[in-house]
C-alpha cells in the first residue's frame, strides 16, 4: 500500500512540473470521453433500443424517389396511397404521414396564434402503431374521406402548454392553418 501512495505523489510530482503536457492530456482525455458519450447516446438511442411502438420489427417505412426530377423523397398522394392500399397483399396494414409545421389558434378574439410541429395522418396510423390516445377518440375511418369535417388529435406537451391541460377540449373547435 506504501508503494502505491508513493507512485501517486510521484505521478502527481511529475504532472505538476509538466503543465502544458497535463494540460494537453486532460483536453485530450475530456474530447474522448466526450465523443464517445454522444455516439454511444446515438446509437442506443437509434439502434439499440426498441421503437416504443407495438411490434416495432414488423414496421416498414416506404417512400417514392424521383431522382431524374431532382427529388431524393417525395411525398405520396392520398390517391395513390388509397391504391396502394387497396391492392397491397404484403402488408397487414398501411398509414399514411406527412410531417409538417402549422398555424394554431383558438379563432377567439385577442389570442394569438402560434406555429407547432405535426403531421397530417390517416385514421389507420394509431392503431397500426399500437398508440392509445390519453384522452379522446383514434381518427375514424369515415374522417379519411374527401369533404369530411377535419378532426385534430394534440400531443400531451402541446395540451399542458397551450391549453393547461384542459381535459375539456375534447370536442372544442381550434383553427388550423385559419381553417376550422
Amino acid at each position: 500500500m506504501q508503494t502505491l501512495w508513493q507512485d501517486l505523489r510521484y505521478g502527481a510530482r511529475m504532472l505538476l512540473r509538466k503543465r502544458y503536457f497535463t494540460i494537453v492530456a486532460v483536453i485530450t482525455l475530456g474530447l474522448g470521453i466526450g465523443a464517445n458519450t454522444t455516439m454511444f447516446s446515438v446509437i442506443n438511442g437509434m439502434l439499440l433500443r426498441p421503437l416504443p411502438f407495438k411490434d416495432p420489427e414488423r414496421l416498414v417505412h416506404l417512400d417514392e424517389k424521383a431522382p431524374k426530377a431532382g427529388f431524393e423523397t417525395t411525398g405520396f398522394s392520398f390517391p395513390d396511397f388509397s391504391d396502394w392500399r387497396s391492392r397491397s397483399r404484403s402488408f397487414e396494414r398501411m398509414a399514411l404521414y406527412e410531417e409538417g409545421s402549422f398555424t394554431l389558434s383558438s379563432g377567439d378574439a385577442g389570442e394569438r396564434a402560434e406555429r407547432v410541429e405535426g403531421a397530417r395522418v390517416t385514421a389507420s396510423l394509431f392503431p397500426l402503431l399500437g398508440v392509445e390516445p390519453a384522452q379522446g377518440r383514434h381518427f375514424l375511418e369515415e374522417e379519411d374521406k374527401p369533404g369530411a369535417a377535419p378532426v385534430a388529435i394534440i400531443g400531451y406537451g402541446l395540451w399542458r402548454r397551450r391549453f393547461g391541460g384542459d381535459p375539456g377540449i375534447i370536442g372544442r373547435a381550434v383553427r388550423i392553418d385559419g381553417g376550422a
